[in-house]
C-alpha cells in the first residue's frame, strides 16, 4: 500500500483521497461522515444546553416572600389568555378575587416542559380562553398584585387539572440573586 503524504490542515477530511484500497476508501468516508454529523450536532446542542442550564436560574424564585401560604382561595371565570413561556405558564381569568375585586387574574403554573412531562400534552387545548374554570391559588402578598401561585383548575365539567404546585412554598429551594428581579405576572 503507498500513501502520499501532503500537508493538509485537516488530514481526516483528506484521508480518503490517500487510500490505496476501494475497501479504506469508504472507511475512511464514513468517517468523515460521522464526524460531520457529530460536529454539527454539537454545534446546535451545546447553545442549547447552556441556555437551559443559564435561563431557570435567574429566571425562578422561590414562593414564600412573594405569595401568602396561609390563604389559599379560588376564582372562577372564563379563561383570557394564556402564556405559555419560561419560567411559568400564566393563565389569566375574568373574576372576583376573594377580596371582591372584580376584573383579570393572573395565576402562575408550572413550567411549560413541566405539563409536557406529566403527560398533559392538550394542556393548552383544555385551557384556551373563552372556558369557564374554578382555579386555585394562593395570593401575592402585595395588595395591588392582581396575581397568584396556581394550585388546581376544575373545569365545568368537574375533572381537574394541576397547574402549579400542591403545596405552598414547594418552590422555594429556588434562590434568587440579592435583590430579587422577579415581579408578578401582568395584567392587561
Amino acid at each position: 500500500m503507498v500513501l502520499l503524504m501532503e500537508s493538509k490542515p485537516n488530514a481526516l477530511s483528506s484521508l480518503g483521497r490517500f487510500c490505496a484500497t476501494s475497501t479504506e476508501r469508504s472507511r475512511a468516508a464514513r468517517i468523515r461522515k460521522d464526524t460531520s454529523n457529530s460536529s454539527g450536532a454539537m454545534r446546535f446542542l451545546m447553545p442549547a444546553l447552556v441556555a437551559l442550564a443559564v435561563l431557570p436560574i435567574g429566571a425562578h424564585h422561590p414562593f414564600t416572600p412573594y405569595y401568602d401560604a396561609s390563604k389559599l382561595a379560588s376564582i372562577s371565570g372564563p379563561i383570557v389568555e394564556l402564556r405559555t413561556v419560561n419560567p411559568h405558564v400564566v393563565l389569566i381569568i375574568d373574576g372576583t378575587g376573594p377580596d371582591g375585586r372584580t376584573g383579570r387574574w393572573a395565576f402562575e403554573g408550572l413550567p411549560p416542559t413541566v405539563f409536557l412531562y406529566r403527560g398533559l400534552k392538550d394542556y393548552k387545548e383544555r385551557l384556551k380562553p373563552g372556558t369557564t374554570i374554578t382555579i386555585s391559588g394562593w395570593p401575592a402578598k402585595d395588595p395591588q398584585a392582581r396575581a397568584f401561585s396556581g394550585r388546581e383548575v376544575t373545569f365545568a365539567d368537574g375533572t381537574r387539572m394541576l397547574f402549579g404546585h400542591l403545596t405552598a412554598g414547594a418552590s422555594d429551594s429556588w434562590q434568587c440573586a440579592d435583590p430579587c428581579p422577579y415581579t408578578y405576572p401582568t395584567v392587561q
